[in-house]
């Protein structure tokens, strides 16, 4: 286990999810973080993107470590629960939709890495 990786991952994950967050903003869509729908497709994109943010994080820690890919995926996907659950205090109640998103966020950070053990051993 290499936790330099996963925590290269994270910062992927976390730099990426940052951006989109910012985006957010900017293009007014600031609903998405208080009542998300799955009935907006805006709310469904930006869902998906930072899900996507996780699995791209997933990727780069399995890259970096080059061994247990899934696992290293795996914990970018832990890592961020763990840094969502601690930057919010508890003072604005997390919407189901975004509770499920990070369960899943633990699926996709494995997926991240999947893609890059099969990445890897396709490369001559």
């Amino acid at each position: 286990m290499q936790w330099a990786a996963v925590f290269f991952g994270w910062l992927a994950d976390f730099s990426l999810r940052t951006l989109t967050q910012v985006l957010i903003g900017w293009l007014g869509l600031g609903s998405v973080f208080t009542t998300p729908s799955l009935s907006q497709p805006a709310h469904l994109l930006i869902i998906a993107l930072i899900l996507g943010a996780t699995a791209a994080g997933g990727f780069i820690a399995a890259r970096i470590a080059d061994e247990a890919y899934v696992l290293h995926g795996l914990l970018v996907g832990v890592t961020a629960i763990l840094a969502a659950a601690v930057s919010n205090p508890g003072l604005i109640p997390v919407p189901r939709l975004f509770v499920f998103a990070q369960a899943l966020s633990l699926l996709t950070g494995a997926l991240g890495g999947l893609l890059a053990y099969l990445l890897t051993r396709r490369s001559p």
